[in-house]
């Protein structure tokens, strides 16, 4: 990645008095409408910093509802829910929105894929009802999904896969033997676009599918985001439970890349890099630079170098982990942060940026 100069903050997000789990009384300043990574050890209060006391009062002064999952407790242990304390100065009015993009999946069951989550399939169905085939049977768009009865194959009820129970072990799941895992019944499937029947579609990749639709301008934006943000291996039909945590997040990223932009939305993002090749980083960061340059505000949880070599501005947590950290060591653009002698990401930075 290129060097470049850092954006200039358009404003400030002012926190006071944040307390939470190793974070105590702490006071941080986020820069508005840049690019911002906030970095340091693991365990030094980054996440508690960013995706749990921001997030919660962002939301809370924006009167935005947020969803926070229970920890679970066993019958051992009984896991207290931790709450933050403190509250934002200024800054909060030049905030319309708050978008979290966390690796928390996209679905719960087999039912729920990316093609579903982000809105594409909606319109692939509407080109398979449009076929001369579809039309001549009085089919409709809801025909071609497999969680609508007329369409789903009746065995396995659009699932693809039937339980077998087995007698003194677990169930196992194995693929439907009437549909072979496709979802759909044989009436369905006659109908082809191109050549291809539904399931075929959800049977493709992202890159394959860009080139299949390449003619349908809506299918193929959405698609072409996709493979902007790395997953142009994934295919369509792939469920929610094969994926990993940062494809679900990206998922997330791309399908809200996909909206029209307003300005003045605060993205956070915990470490959305993890597990991409530096191209695909190169790419993510476009989209997330495209985010900024469109007035919004990023701001990541971040360990790659490269990344945070090329923020705006960079907040390091530390200088330690657990009751060693919680504390600001360093704030400014990362050739300053660089500088600092008692940050442990400094050395780091500084290779990064030569």
């Amino acid at each position: 990645m290129s060097k470049k100069i850092p954006r200039t903050a358009k404003g400030w997000l002012r926190l006071r008095d944040v307390t939470r789990n190793n974070l105590r009384g702490l006071d941080v300043s986020f820069p508005l409408g840049v690019f911002t990574s906030v970095t340091g050890v693991s365990g030094s209060g980054k996440s508690s910093l960013v995706s749990h006391a921001l997030v919660e009062l962002v939301a809370e002064g924006l009167g935005q509802p947020i969803t926070v999952e229970e920890p679970v407790a066993d019958d051992l242990e009984q896991t207290t829910i931790v709450t933050t304390a403190g509250e934002i100065v200024s800054g909060i009015e030049h905030i319309g929105r708050l978008v979290v993009v966390d690796q928390k999946p996209i679905g719960r069951t087999p039912r729920s894929n990316m093609a579903t989550y982000t809105g594409l399939f909606d319109h692939v169905r509407k080109l398979f009802a449009d076929t001369k085939g579809a039309k001549a049977r009085r089919y409709d768009a809801g025909r071609f999904s497999f969680n609508v009865a007329k369409g789903r194959c009746e065995t396995c009820l659009g699932e693809g896969s039937v339980c077998v129970e087995l007698l003194f072990l677990p169930s196992v799941y194995a693929p439907c033997p009437t549909c072979h895992g496709c979802r759909f019944n044989t009436k369905t499937l006659e109908i082809k676009y191109r050549g291809k029947s539904v399931a075929d579609v959800l049977g493709m990749t992202v890159d394959v599918a860009a080139e299949f639709f390449v003619e349908e301008l809506q299918v193929f934006r959405s698609l072409n985001v996709l493979r902007e943000v790395g997953l142009g291996y994934l295919r369509l039909g792939q469920p929610a439970t094969e994926l990993s945590g940062g494809e679900a997040q990206r998922i997330k990223l791309a399908t809200e890349l996909q909206r029209v932009q307003r300005g003045n939305t605060l993205y956070i993002l915990d470490e959305p890099t993890t597990g991409l090749h530096p191209s695909d980083v190169e790419r993510l960061m476009k989209q997330l630079n495209g985010l900024v340059e469109a007035g919004n505000t990023v701001i990541v949880i971040e360990h790659d170098m490269h990344v945070i070599a090329e923020s705006d501005w960079v907040i390091d947590i530390g200088p330690g982990a657990g009751d060693e950290g919680g504390l600001v060591v360093a704030a400014g653009p990362p050739d300053e942060v660089a500088q600092v002698s008692r940050s442990r990401t400094a050395p780091y930075l500084a290779a990064a940026l030569s």
